[in-house]
């Protein structure tokens, strides 16, 4: 633990002389003119990449000032609206739907009109051998595409998948019902358009160049583990911007992330709850997205219940008492006063919402969720010794935590360290490893995250999370994986009813639940500290990985 310990022993230091260095700076530096550039400081995503299908949806951060849509999301409910398809409708068996396009829609660069031909395009690069993205599993499994599949292959059944019926309409055959296809093609996940005639002109050397599609922001330059610049779309169809240019800085330090917006260096930025009070002092102001944005756990590496070949029966995690007994060892309230200053929502089951995935599928939140949380989750460390003991390890176990940070919850670490000291306040030996998230992630997409516990934070609905996190065969994430889930994913592939899709999905809520599957610790709002000496106003939903989008509605000050 002396990593850990260092660097809280290190946190008054960083803060003292940290911001009192940059609030005499800040407070010297002259107030500029309206914003020409906005500029937003936030840590690193460990994708510093042009490529749209090499990273995880995280990683489309940067990338998505200059991309498009089907489907949009209201920067101010969330509700699903037009973007680049007018319209979409579904065929009573849940597996095909039509998508009709809008017309005159223009590429960057002049690569000429967006049309079905692009639509293809994008599911053949989300699906490609090389792809990791985070939907790529649910693209290759609703196209029939095997893991073993050649390009040419991929190529055919994309081709059998999207039917071009003329430039501006597509229709999806699926293998399977899917009757939130919406979502799947919106700006919630992961299918942005990007142009075919571009693609066949210089294939991916000339995509690794730079970001084109269809967005209010045009890609300017990228220089690696520094920036990422765009400039605003003239006249585009959807918003043209107030500002000129926009800029994406990474800054892994806390601190410094606060001292560049304090001094106008930056106008955004990604800074902790526990920075915040200091920022608002200082003139800044917190904005928070429209609706809950971030929902926050660990998850145990290696429980691959359903797939027996990759199941390690050694690791302690395997017993349920042992996972129920990390659970119980969780001072939560402490936590989210000390680290999160306490405006968090109860988080009960890894990707279930009691009113977001309620508005899509009614009944699927067991309200039993909430009345026992406290029984089988909440604070009890002498509980939770008796467990370990009971389970065989009355003397704890060693185990490695690993540590990154993403943006939107730039706590994360602090968060880590902290569960490292409650688990080994009840005997266990957590082994701290920082390490850069995308090392973390090729752990668990290749199921070879055995005895190691990670966090996980993002926006996703229930079916969403399951697909991604708990589907034994054809996903990008591995986390808990068990027959009982297997049983009724296969039968959500058949079943178009709403009500009939919410049960099975509670059912899996309630497997999850009794299970403790995860870690569930906080739902949490996206918040965006910004300086309002730049920004007169910016309205974002946080659904969207609960990270800053529809950039391109910030109102500058005057």
């Amino acid at each position: 633990m002396p990593r850990c310990g260092q660097r809280v022993a290190l946190w008054g230091v960083l803060l003292a002389i940290g911001l009192a260095t940059t609030v005499a700076w800040a407070q010297t530096t002259p107030v500029k003119g309206k914003l020409e550039r906005l500029k937003i400081a936030v840590a690193p995503l460990g994708w510093d990449t042009n490529f749209t299908w090499l990273q995880s949806r995280s990683g489309q951060l940067d990338k998505r000032p200059a991309l498009e849509y089907l489907v949009g999301i209201d920067r101010h409910t969330g509700a699903y609206i037009p973007e680049l398809a007018e319209k979409w409708e579904m065929a009573p068996d849940g597996k095909s739907w039509t998508i009709t396009l809008r017309q005159g829609i223009k590429f960057h660069d002049n690569w000429g009109e967006f049309t079905a031909q692009d639509v293809r395009h994008a599911v053949f690069l989300i699906s490609q051998p090389e792809s990791v993205q985070t939907d790529t599993g649910f693209w290759r499994s609703v196209l029939g595409i095997g893991k073993n599949d050649s390009i040419e292959d991929v190529a055919k059944k994309v081709a059998e998948g999207v039917e071009i019926v003329n430039d501006h309409q597509v229709v999806f055959r699926l293998k399977y019902a899917v009757p939130e296809f919406f979502d799947s093609i919106s700006a919630n996940a992961d299918l942005v358009m990007e142009s075919k005639k571009r693609w066949d002109a210089g294939g991916k050397e000339l995509y690794g160049q730079k970001v084109v599609g269809t967005g209010p922001f045009e890609f300017v330059e990228r220089k690696v583990s520094a920036h990422v610049l765009y400039k605003r779309v003239e006249n585009h169809w959807r918003k043209t911007p107030e500002f000129k240019e926009l800029e994406f800085r990474w800054v892994p330090e806390d601190v410094t992330r606060l001292a560049t917006l304090l001094s106008g260096e930056v106008h955004i930025s990604d800074v902790p709850r526990a920075l915040q009070k200091d920022a608002v002092a200082k003139g800044m102001q917190v904005l928070t997205s429209q609706l809950p944005a971030i929902q926050h756990q660990w998850q145990f590496g290696g429980m691959y219940f359903a797939t027996p070949d990759k199941l390690d029966a050694n690791v302690p995690f395997v017993k349920k008492e042992v996972r129920q007994a990390m659970n119980l060892a969780i001072n939560r309230q402490a936590i989210a006063a000390n680290l999160l200053g306490g405006r968090v929502e109860a988080h009960r089951v890894h990707g279930y919402h009691p009113k977001l995935d309620s508005d899509i599928w009614p009944g699927i939140w067991n309200p039993d969720w909430d009345k026992r949380f406290e029984e089988l989750y909440g604070y009890d460390p002498a509980r939770a010794k008796a467990l370990l003991q009971q389970a065989g390890y009355p003397h704890g176990f060693a185990f490695t935590t690993y540590l990154y940070t993403l943006p939107g919850l730039p706590e994360m670490v602090d968060i880590g360290q902290a569960l490292a000291l409650d688990w080994q306040a009840i005997g266990l030996k957590p082994q701290l490893v920082e390490i850069d998230f995308p090392r973390v992630r090729e752990k668990f997409r290749t199921k070879t995250i055995h005895g190691a516990v990670f966090p996980t934070r993002h926006a996703l609905r229930a079916l969403d999370t399951i697909r991604l996190a708990h589907k034994a065969k054809d996903s990008t994430a591995y986390f808990y994986e068990h027959p009982f889930i297997e049983e009724r994913l296969e039968a959500l592939g058949k079943v178009v009813e709403p009500g009939e899709r919410a049960r099975l999905l509670r059912e899996i809520g309630d497997h999850k639940f009794t299970e403790f599957a995860e870690i569930p610790l906080f739902w949490l709002f996206a918040e965006a500290t910004v300086n309002p000496k730049y920004v007169a106003e910016y309205v974002f939903p946080g659904v969207i990985t609960g990270s800053f989008t529809h950039l391109e509605y910030v109102k500058p000050a005057p």
